[in-house]
């Protein structure tokens, strides 16, 4: 007889509106403050999706605020900027643009400095676009197999690059933490990609306290979950219960191809 489902193994009930495609939570972890900040958009008729996710760097004030200065520069610009650009490279490039230059504003303005890692999805109802900075991922998936993973701007990224160390020894790397692009720096320069949508295509963002714990395998069974917000609400907490009580703040942002709309007949 096989062993009655766990709590991960349960499906929940079919989801409906925008939590059957994309859903987005946070974990403060062991750490006694957040720095991690997430968000989902969608545009009134649900052609494009907007999904940012942050991670604070610097003194505690001063990361959370930039994390928190992303965030509200996703909600000022999508989508009424959208219009203005011809294609998402060209939107994701402007935001952050105009992130960065909010992050450095609120250095000005407050007492600590503070920077941010970022990852950001634009899709439409053809491609998808992807922009990241610092350590925080985005995983692409196909038939539930990995087909891209984000390269970290962190000097254990450039070291495995350099044959310095192997990949099996950067996640023991006493360095392991340090990144080499934020956002609020004077210059960054951000890694884009995009792809041609497919309809069994899906995306997982994330910062580095849930890609610490969470394994690529897992983030294909996350992204079939029947109801996208109620599997980033329960796999936040499975990492942040693998982290414990030394574990880091944890962002996640779930997408995948919305369903399409049923066809309707009009009868005469």
């Amino acid at each position: 007889m096989s062993a009655p489902p766990t709590l991960l193994d349960t499906p929940p009930a079919p989801a409906t509106g925008t939590a059957a495609f994309m859903g987005a939570d946070r974990h403060i972890g062991g750490r006694k403050t957040q720095q991690d900040q997430c968000i989902c958009l969608s545009s009134a008729n649900n052609k494009h999706q907007f999904l940012v996710v942050a991670d604070g760097v610097g003194g505690h004030q001063g990361g959370a605020e930039a994390a928190r200065t992303i965030v509200d520069t996703a909600h000022a610009l999508f989508p009424s900027a959208l219009p203005r650009f011809p294609e998402g490279r060209a939107f994701l490039e402007h935001f952050c643009q105009v992130a960065n230059q909010a992050v450095r504003r609120s250095q000005v303005a407050g007492q600590e400095s503070g920077f941010s890692t970022l990852v950001a999805l634009l899709t439409d109802s053809e491609r998808a676009y992807w922009v990241h900075v610092g350590d925080s991922r985005l995983y692409g998936f196909r038939g539930g197999n990995l087909f891209h993973q984000s390269r970290d701007h962190s000097l254990v990224q450039r070291l495995v690059d350099f044959g310095k160390i192997t990949e099996e020894e950067r996640d023991r790397h006493p360095e392991r933490n340090r990144v080499l692009q934020v956002l609020g720096m004077p210059t960054v320069q951000p890694t884009f990609g995009e792809t041609r949508l497919t309809e069994d295509m899906a995306f997982l963002l994330c910062t580095d306290g849930f890609w610490d714990q969470i394994r690529p395998r897992e983030m294909s069974h996350i992204l079939g979950s029947a109801d996208l917000q109620f599997a980033a609400n329960l796999w936040v907490r499975q990492a942040a219960r693998r982290g414990g009580a030394a574990g880091d703040n944890i962002a996640l942002a779930l997408w995948r191809v919305p369903p399409k709309a049923p066809r309707r007949w009009l009868s005469f």
